[in-house]
């Protein structure tokens, strides 16, 4: 699973089925960090240039999954692999990942 993010374009959930990674793909350089970090708020909250913790409802909502009950229980059990490394967060709940960032 990959959160895709273009600065100035909504952000996308690539591969909602590959539950056994996590990452936020970035395109551009940190130093568009606080200009996307405004546009996302909400979705994703940057720890720095190397994490994001990304919303998990809006996980659910950009999977278009969340009713597939398979799909749920695998999500589930990706959110307890992550509760075990500390990577969720709850108020809101969200799930840590590694910041990718990519050329533009």
């Amino acid at each position: 699973m990959e959160v895709r993010l273009v600065p100035g374009e909504a952000a996308q959930l690539i591969e909602p089925t590959d539950l056994r990674r996590f990452s936020v793909t970035v395109a551009g350089t940190p130093e568009a960090l606080p200009v996307l970090a405004e546009g996302l708020r909400g979705i994703v909250d940057f720890e720095g240039s190397e994490h994001a913790w990304v919303s998990v409802a809006w996980l659910l909502e950009a999977s278009n999954r969340a009713d597939w009950a398979d799909w749920r229980y695998e999500f589930a059990n990706m959110m307890k692999y992550a509760e075990s490394k500390g990577w969720t967060r709850s108020d809101p709940d969200a799930i840590r990942g590694h910041v990718v960032w990519v050329p533009a």
